[in-house]
């Protein structure tokens, strides 16, 4: 399991989902693609497992350092509170 950042913030988009700002460092160190299984660990300590939906094209009026992205739909804004910590999964902690 490999930390990957805080969320910081949280957009729920109709139709598509959640998007975690900041998202992933684009200096992670390798590829990480749509797909990959993730565990958020809230400030309370309750486990969200879930996936990467898509990465999203966002513009902040300028560049950026991380790659935000979208979670499946059935993952909801109120179970990913600001401060949560994001964990990319190994195929080893699947």
């Amino acid at each position: 399991m490999q930390f990957l950042f805080e969320i910081e913030d949280v957009f729920d988009i109709g139709g598509r989902g959640c998007v975690l700002v900041p998202g992933v460092p684009y200096a992670f160190g390798r590829d990480v693609k749509a797909g990959e299984q993730l565990v958020i660990v809230t400030p309370q300590g309750e486990h969200v497992r879930t996936n990467i939906a898509a990465f999203e094209m966002i513009n902040r009026g300028r560049r950026m350092a991380h790659a935000p992205f979208s979670l499946p739909r059935a993952v909801t804004k109120a179970s990913l509170p600001v401060g949560s910590k994001v964990y990319l999964l190994d195929s080893t902690d699947v």
